[in-house]
């Protein structure tokens, strides 16, 4: 059982490092080859908005009891 929570864990930690890598590039493009000053207003708001969903996720997926889970499906 503890084989498949390290194993969850890990599949959502590289969820989350691809989903910040995939941020961090739209907000690249956004800042470098933006002309003006609105595509870099909204690599901002895009940011905080990226980093207000990652918080509550973390959030919500610390407070998750990840063996209940897995017990039901074993049993």
């Amino acid at each position: 059982m503890l084989f498949l929570e390290i194993i969850f864990n890990v599949l959502v930690t590289g969820m989350f490092l691809i989903y910040w890598g995939m941020v961090f590039i739209i907000i690249y493009h956004l800042t470098r080859f933006g002309i003006g000053v609105q595509p870099k207003k909204f690599a901002a708001i895009f940011m905080l908005g990226s980093l207000v969903l990652s918080t509550v996720a973390i959030i919500l997926f610390t407070k998750l009891e990840i063996g209940a889970f897995f017990a039901r499906i074993t049993a």
